[in-house]
């Protein structure tokens, strides 16, 4: 039996990253029954998560929604807090379930027993190529903004900096422990360790790409949600590939005014492998600092998916 509340034992605060928002959270009320946090890296699949999640706890019937409005990014560095906590508050005073999105390790978050947890991993060679993607499609104002907010508390306020080409990018994001964004075998770590808890799922972007309806029914299990055949195939439909992202405008965490390209979702690399971009000095030393950090069957997990 786990305890009521876990406190996060760490603070991350980053380029993009602000782990004390959290106490504010808890300040308002914290959690509550059927709360649900969904976490990961940054592009590890996380949108489309939340997109099956809110699909499953409306019967299918919103299509559209702006998922940054509605589940929203709570820990980002240079979001809107208070609108953010408010939106929150109000949410949970109209009896509506929450989704909030993270990008931190577990044990910078709250670990609550009312709220599920679903973490989604994906390969890390395709997360830092499709990591480098996408922080090169935030506009300049994006970066300006994130750079001023860091400079406002950071000892040592560096400019964040996109390498043009994503193998030098990839290098500094490995030598650095997550380039200052996005330490990624910190997260996988931290959320590998609670992989046996009850409120906690691990999904692999892998298994969906290969298998979207099994793994829609292992969160719709996890959420206690009976799913008949008219409502998984609807959901099924409205979650797959193709037609998330082509409403990347109206679904994506973050508003379409701060990145400077919404014909895809930005730094989606689905259909091209990391291999096109990654030389193979590259690809041996992410997998053997993998299996140094992470451990064999948490570095195969993070790797391929399955076990589950």
């Amino acid at each position: 039996m786990m305890p009521d509340l876990v406190a996060p034992t760490k603070i991350v605060r980053d380029y993009l990253n602000y782990s004390p928002v959290w106490k504010d959270f808890l300040g308002q009320g914290g959690f509550v029954e059927g709360d649900i946090v969904v976490a990961g890296p940054f592009k590890a699949g996380s949108m489309w998560i939340q997109r099956i999640v809110q699909q499953i706890l409306s019967d299918a019937r919103k299509k559209d929604d702006r998922l940054f409005e509605t589940t929203p990014w709570l820990d980002s560095s240079w979001g809107n807090h208070t609108r953010m906590l408010s939106v929150l508050r109000q949410r949970r005073t109209s009896g509506y379930q929450r989704i909030i999105k993270s990008h931190l390790p577990a044990d910078a978050l709250p670990i609550a027993a009312e709220a599920r947890y679903i973490f989604v991993g994906r390969n890390g060679k395709d997360v830092g190529v499709s990591f480098h993607d996408y922080l090169s499609k935030f506009s300049a104002s994006t970066i300006e903004d994130i750079n001023r907010i860091y400079a406002t508390w950071s000892a040592h306020p560096t400019p964040l900096v996109i390498p043009h080409y994503a193998q030098q990018f990839f290098g500094l994001w490995l030598d650095t422990n997550g380039y200052g964004c996005c330490d990624i075998f910190d997260i996988m770590s931290s959320w590998w360790k609670l992989k046996d808890t009850p409120n906690v799922l691990l999904i692999h972007y892998q298994n969906l790409t290969e298998d979207l309806p099994e793994q829609i029914k292992r969160v719709a299990d996890f959420l206690s949600v009976d799913l008949d055949s008219t409502r998984m195939n609807a959901i099924v439909q409205n979650c797959s590939f193709g037609r998330v992202s082509g409403r990347v405008e109206k679904t994506a965490v973050v508003g379409a005014e701060r990145i400077s390209s919404t014909n895809r979702i930005p730094g989606d690399h689905a259909r091209r492998p990391f291999g096109a971009e990654l030389p193979p000095p590259l690809i041996e030393r992410f997998d053997r600092i993998a299996v140094q950090k992470l451990g064999t069957e948490c570095a195969q997990w993070l790797e391929a998916g399955r076990n589950d």
